[in-house]
């Protein structure tokens, strides 16, 4: 009875371990799925959590590559205007480089011109006689005698002093003119006179006494003078009228053309 019972218990001991070791076997499998799972939903909303940040970053890249792909734009834009401009600058420089190529030239011209017209300007001066030198005296120390000397003077001063004598001789030209001068006479003595200047074609002298006068007349190296002391009171006459100083009246002079 004993060994019954002790058997019987033995075998229920050794069903009920088995029983458990099953139970507990289903219990650690059930965990495990379950650990699995939780890892599993843990997964996808990791992922969904990063798609959703994705999706947002993709936005912001994408208004971000916009705004590059503006700026880009305006920096071609910006770019290509540039490169009109230097392109147009480069034209404009080619343009003025030739314009003062060509102004080099034509300054060169006038300024041979002008050297030359200044050469027969002094040599037309000393031509002059004594009261158009003294008017003429102040232009004269402005033209250059040398082509060092033409350094800081424009054309157009240059211009300005040729014209300023031709337009004084021109006046002389024009007009009867009386100085007191000083002549030699037949000793070779200094006589104080008075000369009457027909223009730049003739002239007349004579003293207060007309006892020494005589007649001068242009040449290329200046004016030269002739005493002839048969014209002295008809010189007188003349020079008298002039000043008012006799009534007016027709008097017949010699004149030498040459």
């Amino acid at each position: 009875m004993n060994r019954l019972t002790f058997g019987a218990l033995l075998s229920a001991l050794v069903a009920f371990w088995l029983t458990s070791e099953s139970v507990f076997a289903q219990g650690s499998k059930f965990e495990e799925a379950r650990t699995h799972i939780e890892k599993w939903v843990q997964t996808r909303q990791l992922i969904a959590r990063r798609d959703a940040d994705w999706r947002v970053e993709r936005e912001n890249i994408g208004q971000s590559v916009g705004l590059l792909q503006r700026e880009i734009d305006l920096l071609k834009e910006a770019i290509d205007k540039s490169e009109q401009v230097d392109s147009e600058a480069d034209a404009e420089k080619k343009r003025i480089t030739l314009s003062l190529e060509d102004l080099k030239k034509a300054n060169k011209v006038v300024d041979a011109a002008l050297w030359g017209m200044e050469r027969q300007a002094l040599a037309l001066m000393t031509s002059f006689p004594d009261p158009l030198k003294d008017r003429t005296s102040n232009v004269r120390s402005r033209i250059p005698l040398k082509k060092e000397d033409l350094r800081g003077r424009s054309a157009a001063e240059r211009m300005q002093n040729v014209v300023a004598m031709l337009n004084e001789a021109d006046r002389f030209n024009s007009a009867i003119t009386l100085a007191i001068e000083v002549r030699k006479d037949a000793e070779g003595k200094d006589r104080q006179v008075q000369a009457l200047y027909l223009g730049l074609g003739h002239a007349y002298y004579a003293d207060q006494s007309g006892s020494f006068a005589g007649v001068g007349v242009p040449g290329a190296e200046g004016w030269t003078w002739t005493v002839n002391a048969e014209l002295g009171s008809t010189i007188r006459k003349v020079i008298d009228i002039y000043e008012n100083e006799r009534k007016a009246e027709f008097i017949a002079i010699p004149v030498n053309i040459q």
